[in-house]
């Protein structure tokens, strides 16, 4: 009576690791203005960011993402590329999206922010023992954040009591409103940080 084969258990698959919920092809081909952004990520950052690999349409994310970068690393803003940073992160805590979290604390750090400090923020900005300016943007940036129908003119008063001038408030707006777009963008689709980002943060501290 000849034994029955047993059959070798099949090699486990290492799982399929997706930067999105949803089945989106990664494209093909990028647009040439696409391809910049993605070198210039690559120039950057060693990796390119799986947001700039969407498949967003003609135009679309060129165009999007040329306004994030032109607000956020200008040389002419009205506000110190650190605040534009905090603003972006109090923002990012408050809605809890992780890829932007990783990003702009690790920003901070790069701009001289104490790296406590930093990840004080990213924890409970509450908590974190911001000088009074500071933490005037970072109220700012919740409340518009958290409760953008009640926003009314007093919300305003209170940057302006900290020293910030209109274009400088104005800028602030840009900012907090431009990251809970990208935030909800981020938060819907279910991105997830680049493998590389994390070491990324790391080196900041």
């Amino acid at each position: 009576m000849t034994k029955p084969v047993r059959k070798k258990p099949a090699a486990a698959r290492k799982p399929v690791r997706r930067f999105s919920w949803l089945r989106l092809p990664e494209p093909a081909s990028c647009e040439p203005a696409v391809q910049r952004l993605q070198e210039e990520s690559r120039e950057r950052l060693g990796y390119v960011r799986n947001f700039l690999k969407l498949p967003f349409g003609p135009g679309r994310l060129a165009l999007y993402q040329g306004y994030l970068d032109r607000l956020m690393r200008s040389v002419d803003g009205h506000l110190p590329p650190l605040e534009r940073e905090l603003l972006a992160l109090v923002t990012s805590v408050e809605n809890r999206c992780e890829v932007c979290i990783l990003s702009h604390a690790a920003a901070l750090k790069k701009h001289g922010m104490d790296r406590h400090l930093v990840d004080a923020m990213a924890l409970a900005w509450r908590r974190a023992e911001l000088s009074p300016r500071h933490h005037a943007l970072a109220e700012f940036a919740s409340k518009l954040t958290l409760h953008p129908a009640d926003v009314d003119a007093t919300l305003m008063g209170g940057l302006r009591a900290a020293g910030f001038g209109e274009e400088e408030i104005f800028e602030a707006i840009q900012v907090v409103a431009i990251y809970n777009s990208n935030n909800r963008l981020n938060n819907a689709l279910g991105m997830q940080p680049n493998d590389e980002a994390r070491p990324g943060f790391q080196q900041a501290q």
